[in-house]
């Protein structure tokens, strides 16, 4: 292993002022710098373990000499933090950033290049970009936003590790959030969950949970993310079924955590756009031969049991496929959050929290144009089969309870 690089980095905008790439000989900073890639990025649930992993998928060495990591903290427009890296990456080898502060002595002995003031100027809102002079080589948040892209996650590129290619334009789905503090996967490609087909098969709900609690030690309202096998005994609308009582779980209609489908007419509510297709999709397809599907009520770690409606607020597993992703998957869902709380992190499948597959399932149908992520906010995208768009003055109006509307996707059973 190559031998590790120190710098001592004050955190002002003086010192970049003083530092900058250009200033190095010619013959090092004109030379193009090969396809090197922001491969990890660790932002640890302690900032002094932050760490970023560089790789090279070429079949040469590659020397960093006028190369930086450039840091746009707070949602700034200019470089606020820089480090120079120098030392070089061996051909389909790895580089690790880290700090001296950092808690693991064996994480520090495969640093390549020490931060001898402590930590990594990051904290999961900031951009990060890897330059060579004035070319941006890689990038990772968005200059000028304070967008909480990756805190308290570890960032892994899509894809496998030899057909990594950089990007000066960062799109939060080139990386796949996998749980904090995943050290282990350090300059490693053992991460299970790799691939865009992998994602858009979904989770799977991992045999471990059986051994949690369904209801917290302790207490009767908060979930301990253990689940239950039970039975479909009716269902109401897009997001929300009754199933019958078993072990913890005392049997009660449940709202599908995660997500918020359309409305249908109800006591209290009017319908909207996608309101009976979603319902349609529950119910017809997600749903169907009950009698002969397998059923799991999953609880929510840390997160209540019930909702303000006294309804169960819950994760439904059919035939080991996630409710709510399979819905999500066809746009049948108002956004799901895109930031993790701490209970969004307590529920993962291979190390990728369930909220990831979600988010992931969304994109792709908005790229797609499908369901409520078609029309109007995508003029191209389809529009509902229940909603009749021109009535009441444009402002549309209810065109029927039985919509014909297929899925986009196979259900995987």
């Amino acid at each position: 292993m190559m031998k590790k690089s120190y710098l001592i980095l004050t955190l002002t905008t003086v010192l970049i002022a003083g530092c900058n790439p250009t200033s190095s000989s010619s013959s090092e900073t004109l030379i193009p710098l090969p396809n090197v890639v922001i491969s990890k990025l660790f932002t640890a649930s302690s900032t002094r373990n932050n760490l970023i992993e560089l790789y090279n998928p070429t079949n040469a060495s590659i020397a960093l000499s006028g190369v930086s990591l450039d840091f746009y903290n707070n949602g700034s427009n200019d470089i606020t933090n820089q480090i120079l890296l120098n030392g070089q990456i061996e051909a389909l080898g790895y580089y690790v950033v880290g700090g001296s502060a950092h808690d693991s002595v064996d994480v520090k002995n495969k640093m390549d290049f020490q931060l001898e003031t402590g930590s990594l100027p990051f904290n999961g809102d900031d951009a990060i970009r890897l330059t060579q002079g004035s070319r941006v080589i890689d990038a990772i948040g968005v200059i000028g936003f304070d967008i909480a892209y990756s805190t308290n996650q570890t960032l892994i590129r899509l894809g496998d590790k030899e057909n990594h290619q950089a990007s000066p334009t960062y799109n939060r789905f080139q990386f796949i959030s996998y749980l904090p503090n995943l050290f282990e996967y350090l300059k490693n490609d053992l991460h299970e969950i790799k691939s865009h087909d992998q994602l858009y098969e979904g989770p799977r709900l991992e045999s471990r949970y059986a051994t949690y609690p369904f209801v917290q030690t302790g207490s009767t309202t908060i979930g301990g993310g253990g689940y239950v096998e039970t039975t479909n005994v009716s269902i109401a609308d897009g997001d929300t079924a009754t199933f019958a009582p078993s072990g913890a779980f005392p049997g009660n209609s449940v709202r599908y955590y995660y997500i918020n489908t359309p409305e249908v007419d109800g006591n209290y509510v009017r319908a909207e756009p996608w309101g009976y297709v979603a319902s349609k999709y529950n119910k017809e397809f997600v749903m169907r031969n009950a009698s002969q599907s397998v059923f799991y009520i999953q609880s929510i770690m840390g997160g209540g049991l019930k909702e303000v409606n006294k309804r169960a607020l819950a994760l439904v597993w059919v035939n080991q496929q996630l409710a709510q992703f399979l819905i999500v998957r066809e746009g049948l869902s108002e956004n799901v959050a895109s930031d993790f709380t701490q209970i969004d992190l307590n529920l993962s499948y291979k190390n990728v929290p369930y909220l990831y597959f979600l988010q992931y399932a969304e994109n792709m149908a908005k790229i797609n144009g499908w369901g409520t992520k078609g029309f109007p906010s995508n003029p191209e995208g389809e529009k509902s089969p229940d909603w009749n768009y021109l009535a009441n003055g444009g402002v549309g109006a209810l065109a029927t309870q039985s919509p014909i509307w297929s899925p986009k996707l196979p259900l995987p059973w």
